[in-house]
């Protein structure tokens, strides 16, 4: 048997958090939808477009990350080769292949093909991400698939010392209409419901859509509630997804959801989206400037607010569980 101190997960996450035990996480694995922000007519983005692209906002945002998350289409090998992610920032890699584009009913997490937690971990990332479709209460085959894709994964990561975070997805179903009370009350609990369901399945963290709606004062006071909820439901650390919201609608979420005890945010659309459509060299360096500095206003808010994390334990109980020689049947 593996012990439950596992060094190699430690370290993996100790390079996606801050010194003082923060994700700060910007989210650059986007595929489709980033390449039609980058010209009025997406089918003039070449390849080397949205490489190119890619390089330029990691390099702008580095300085104020713990970690960036990128696709390997796009991002990964290449970020890494030409040196835009730094040796101090750690690096996160998906390991679906989605996009903004879903058919009618339930849905299933696809898998890219030939990319693996094996090649995340040679190409040298300190953690997996897997977006996972779930919706408890719909199609109960569905349901049991993708509980059994985490399970899977999660034991695979184990077996690589690969730390792994879950991004549960609520989704519309036929015949449900998002803009009803009773539906966001629904999507609420269902985001909390999944939370509760991918911790026990052996992920390491999790990174959760927003549990409520912050437009009015009740809604803010509903989403604490929900948030402070969430928080009692999982053992593992939780940040905050920014799902392509508004940037002041997302700096709120953020406070609500640290308050709570989330250890931070891994954040995309909301951050960089003004810094990639802007097609003005001038106004581009403007818009990344500007990105910089919500970034470090994020950073700000968590750390004024947020649960600081540490996957390191007291020396007694990490000798407790590597005792002498515990290197020969490790991984055996």
């Amino acid at each position: 048997m593996k012990p439950l101190m596992d060094p190699g997960k430690v370290r993996g996450l100790q390079r996606v958090t801050s010194a003082d035990g923060f994700f700060l996480i910007c989210a650059l694995d986007h595929l489709s939808d980033f390449a039609e922000l980058l010209a009025p007519d997406p089918a003039t983005v070449t390849f080397a477009d949205v490489v190119t692209a890619k390089d330029a906002v990691v390099r702008a945002m580095a300085p104020s990350i713990s970690a960036v998350l990128l696709d390997p289409l796009y991002a990964l090998g290449h970020l890494v080769g030409s040196g835009a992610v730094p040796g101090n920032v750690g690096l996160m890699s998906s390991i679906e292949d989605e996009d903004y584009r879903h058919p009618e009913g339930p849905r299933r997490t696809r898998l890219r093909e030939n990319w693996s937690a094996t090649r995340i971990k040679m190409a040298g990332a300190d953690m997996c991400k897997l977006l996972w479709f779930y919706r408890p209460d719909g199609d109960q085959v569905v349901a049991e698939q993708q509980r059994q894709l985490v399970t899977d994964l999660a034991a695979e990561c184990d077996e690589l010392s690969l730390p792994l975070v879950v991004e549960p997805i609520w989704y519309r179903l036929p015949g449900e209409d998002p803009t009803t009370a009773e539906w966001k009350a629904d999507r609420v609990r269902g985001i909390i419901a999944s939370a509760e369901v991918a911790d026990g399945l052996g992920v390491d963290m999790l990174k959760v859509e927003f549990p409520g709606y912050v437009d009015t004062p009740e809604g803010r006071a509903q989403a604490a509630a929900a948030c402070a909820e969430l928080d009692g439901m999982v053992s593992v650390p939780w940040v905050i997804l920014s799902a392509g919201v508004e940037y002041a609608d997302f700096k709120t979420q953020v406070e609500i959801a640290c308050q709570a005890g989330a250890a931070g945010y891994l954040a995309g659309r909301s951050i960089w989206r003004d810094a990639v459509s802007t097609h003005d060299a001038e106004a581009r360096d403007q818009a990344i400037r500007a990105a910089r500095a919500r970034l470090e206003e994020l950073n700000a808010v968590t750390r004024r607010y947020g649960r600081s994390y540490t996957p390191a334990r007291p020396l007694d109980e990490v000798v407790k569980e590597l005792p002498a020689e515990w290197y020969r049947t490790w991984h055996a």
